[in-house]
């Protein structure tokens, strides 16, 4: 995918990141009202016009907002967020739990999943297939909360990914990658019915389990920069 020009690329870059703050569609008003940049009202528009064009942004409703595309949540990951620390509040919660994994050798346990949904805010697994499958996941509630999931049809595609946790899991661990996290969006995903979501996933080694994945999945607005660094920074953590 070729890279955009600078000022297309500053403006897409500050769309997706305001729908996923805000969940609502962005408007070039709402661009230079921001103060983000020394650009005429009309010259925000013809910017978003070229987005428009070149397949980055779309129009949900009959308002002037804008909402990201697919391709632009993969141009966002490919080249515009970046792998931030966790916070210092985040490492604390991360540190302790790799701790207490290490000390117990337990991979898959109910407090580790729980927490690393909580950090992410999204429904999170972790997997292990050596033996006996053995998955943990947590979190359904708090990604139902997402505006998006008002949407009926949504709730009962998500529902359906949930009730073969299993499938799932085992496609994240033969897709994913132990050196960086992996980024599915929507139709790039090979599960059939996660065309309408994002995932990240991770893949590490355990002496005990073998080879295990850590997963998020959520709407295609999650927020792929912060579940991306958090998920790098605990395995790396554990593998380290």
């Amino acid at each position: 995918m070729n890279r955009l020009g600078a000022r297309e690329e500053n403006i897409l870059n500050f769309i997706i990141r305001d729908y996923v703050r805000s969940a609502s569609s962005v408007s070039s008003g709402r661009i230079f009202e921001s103060k983000t940049f020394r650009l005429s009202p009309a010259t925000i528009r013809n910017a978003m016009l070229e987005l428009d064009k070149e397949g980055y942004l779309e129009q949900p409703y009959t308002s002037s907002g804008r909402i990201p595309t697919d391709k632009a949540y993969r141009y966002f990951v490919d080249n515009l967020m970046s792998h931030k620390d966790p916070t210092r509040n985040e490492r604390m919660v991360l540190d302790e739990l790799v701790q207490e994994v290490r000390s117990r050798h337990e991979m898959l346990f109910e407090n580790f999943v729980k927490t690393l949904a909580d950090e992410v805010g999204l429904f999170t697994g972790i997997a292990s297939f050596r033996g006996e499958p053995r998955i943990e996941a947590y979190g359904l509630e708090k990604v139902f909360s997402e505006p998006e999931f008002d949407d009926r049809n949504l709730t009962v595609e998500f529902s359906r990914l949930i009730d073969n946790i299993e499938g799932v899991a085992e496609k994240f661990l033969a897709e994913s990658f132990e050196d960086r996290p992996s980024v599915f969006i929507g139709g790039e995903s090979s599960l059939k019915d996660a065309k309408e979501f994002g995932s990240v996933s991770m893949k590490f080694s355990d002496g005990e389990f073998g080879e295990c994945v850590v997963f998020s999945l959520g709407p295609k607005r999650m927020n792929y920069e912060k579940v991306s660094s958090l998920l790098n920074f605990i395995i790396k953590d554990m593998n380290g």
